[in-house]
This record gives C-alpha cells, structure tokens and sequence, in this order.
C-alpha cells in the first residue's frame, strides 16, 4: 500500500506549490533538509523521475571507457559500449544483488564481473558467464531473463544525462533557455581537465544548488574575492514550469574579469566567444544534479548527488577547448587560478555546513527571500511541483 507518511504529508501541506515570486515566496519547510523520512519520498518523487546528470563524454572517450557514480542508493556504470554508445546501468548484479563495480571506479573493460560469484556481463549489460548454473536452467534461458538493467539516457551537448523513468520525456527540450550557452561555449566538444570528488559532506543536496545559484551571500561569504562580478550587478531569467533549468547571469565590472588576485582572466579566453559572455558569468543549474558556472576562460559543473538527507558527494570538473588545454603553461596556469576557486568552495562548504546545521534548530523559521535570491522560490516552485506531482500518484494507486 503507498500511503504517504503522516511528516511527509504535513511538509507537502504547508508547502503547498509557491509562486516562483521572491516577494511572496518563503523558505522551504527545514524538514526539506533535514529529515531522511522525506528523503525517502524524495528519492523516489525527484532521483527516480528526473534526469540526472553523471558527467562529460569526454571521460569514456573509447569503446570499454568506464566509470561508476552512486546516486542515493544506485550504485550506476557509465560505459561506452561495443558500438561505441553510451550507456548508464545498474551495478547491481542481477544474481544476488552484489555490485558488479568497486565504488569510484574507472578505467577500461570487456566485461563487467561480479567478484562474488563471477557471474560476467558485457558492456551492453547482457549476462556472458554465470558459474555452475546449468544444473539450475541452460545459460540460455538464463541470459534471456538476466541483464544489467540500463536507464534511458540522452547526450546534451557532451553532457552524459540518465533517467530511471524509461518513459521519460525527452529533456532537450526542458533546456532551451541554456542551449545557446551551451552552443557557444562548445561544450560538447570541451574535455574535462580536473575531477575532485568530495564524498561525505555534511548538508543536504539542496543546500548545495541555492548557495550555488544565488548571488546574495557573495557579497559578505566571498568579500574580496567576488568583487568583479558584484550581486549589485546580477540579473535573473524568468522561470516557467515547463523549465527544467534555472539560470541567471551577474555582470562583470568590465569585460574579461577574473577571479583572482589580478582581477582579470589568466587562462586563455574561450574561443568564438562574443562580447555579451566577456562581460559576465552565467550560472545554471539542471536539477537535481548539476550545476554549471560559464565564464570568460572556463567553465566548470558540480555534480550533486545525496547519501542522505544530511549527506552529499560533490564532484567539481573544469572542461576546456583540447587547443587551451593543450597549449604550454597551462597546467601551471589553471593550478593558479584553481588555487583562488578552491578558496571559494571552501567558504562555500563552511556555509553550506553551518546552514545545515541551523535548518536544526527548532527557532529556525520559513523566512523572506531578497531579490538577489530569485532563483531560490524558482528551485522551490521545481521541486513543489514533483513533490505534489508524485504524492497524487502515491494516492491515485491506493
């Protein structure tokens, strides 16, 4: 029977489907963050139903290329398979339910083994060997009811994206208002240069999204270091419920800035770009796994996935043109802008962690938005309406 608990009713009763409006908006109830009893409703309401991002192409570049990445409770194979696809599966072994992968795994295979009974699977997913089986049924019969279950996946723009919903609608057109970053930036031609994996972090995956997305604390958590892009200086795109993107810009104080000491860039200036994306810094994030900051001479994309409700992995990956990435000096270059962007997540984590902890406290209240956070009531109003969405299905099939 798929009742719906009573916390997780009362939270979807108080919140209710907000207005994307900053001037009427409130916070989202603190159990959103805090408790694993909603957590559990969300996985299934959001991970189960969306489309989750889990990388770049550019990291399974040949026929064998693999990676693994762990969203909630799915440990998940990214491959390229024998005719050269790419293909998102389940790790899970479909014998005894033990994970055919290490977890943070990567390198090249022709086969996916099973080390506790070696049971294999080809790069498609499709059962190859099962041991002292035959005693049970022929392999036949056995590889006919036996494979790795794959995920629908679509390629945008380089962008690796996966849904466990096989009936899915087609995301391409959920993200029309960042396709044209996307073209210009010519990301599904980029390579990723760096990959920093942050497991165990201690606050919710949401959290993680607003800080990303909104400009207000940048002006006291990033003081000294954001003074090039002002939130004085941000402005905001407009949020409809046919969007799978929320997105804004924040100016430069001139053309070509940069974070770092010198305030302008280091790295070389992506080609092809045109005066408008000189001038400023984009950020976007795809719900609910990745968020992405386009500048001037780089562009880079966390990748969020929960352990918990209080817990997250972050994944941060820098992409470049391969004529940049490749040119002299440039890896000494990027370690130093790197060091200044390092600087910032971390103010970012101590943030992210004291917040959560303050989500807590039972003073902690539904409070005021200020404009420099509009793409936070417009993240609420995405989730409110996959989380209603999903309790009207609870309650239709009861």
């Amino acid at each position: 029977m798929n009742t719906i608990p009573p916390l997780v009713q009362d939270v979807l009763d108080r919140l209710g489907v907000p207005e994307a409006d900053f001037t009427t908006a409130r916070t989202m109830p603190t159990e959103v963050y805090t408790s694993e009893e909603f957590y559990e409703f969300e996985k299934e309401a959001i991970f189960a139903k969306e489309w989750l991002c889990l990388g770049h192409v550019s990291q399974i570049p040949k026929i064998g290329d693999y990676y693994t990445i762990t969203v909630g409770d799915e440990p998940l194979i990214v491959t390229r398979d024998n005719d050269e696809n790419v293909r998102v599966m389940s790790a899970i072994c479909q014998h005894r339910a033990y994970p055919v992968v290490e977890d943070n795994d990567k390198g090249n295979t022709k086969e996916f083994r099973c080390p506790y009974h070696y049971w294999a699977y080809n790069l498609e997913g499709q059962l190859k060997t099962a041991p002292e089986m035959k005693r049970t049924c022929t392999m036949a019969q056995l590889r006919s009811e036996t494979s790795l279950p794959n995920l629908k996946v679509e390629i945008w723009h380089g962008m690796i994206f996966a849904n466990m919903d096989l009936d899915a609608a087609q995301l391409a057109p959920q993200l029309v208002k960042l396709e044209e970053e996307m073209e210009i930036y010519g990301v599904a031609n980029l390579e990723l240069t760096d990959l920093q994996e942050f497991p165990g972090l201690e606050w919710n995956w949401k959290g993680m999204h607003e800080n990303a997305l909104e400009p207000y604390h940048t002006s006291f958590v990033h003081m000294g270091y954001h003074e090039v892009a002002p939130a004085s200086m941000a402005e905001f795109v407009e949020f409809e419920d046919t969007d799978n993107v929320i997105m804004h810009p924040t100016n430069y104080r001139y053309i070509d800035a940069g974070f770092n000491p010198t305030g302008k860039v280091i790295l070389p200036v992506f080609p092809g770009l045109d005066e408008l994306r000189r001038s400023r810094i984009m950020f976007a994030s795809i719900l609910p796994t990745v968020f992405f900051a386009f500048s001037p001479d780089q562009v880079f994309y966390f990748l969020i996935t929960p352990e918990s409700a209080n817990t997250m992995t972050l994944r941060a990956a820098w992409l470049f043109p391969p004529e940049i990435k490749n040119a002299p000096g440039f890896e000494w270059t990027f370690e130093m802008q790197n060091a200044v962007n390092q600087v910032i997540n971390d103010q970012d984590m101590v943030t992210n962690k004291r917040m959560q902890d303050g989500q807590k406290s039972r003073y902690a209240k539904r409070g005021r938005y200020s404009w420099q956070e509009t793409t936070l009531p417009q993240v609420n109003r995405w989730l409110a309406l996959r989380y209603q969405s999903h309790a009207k299905s609870l309650t239709e099939a009861d």
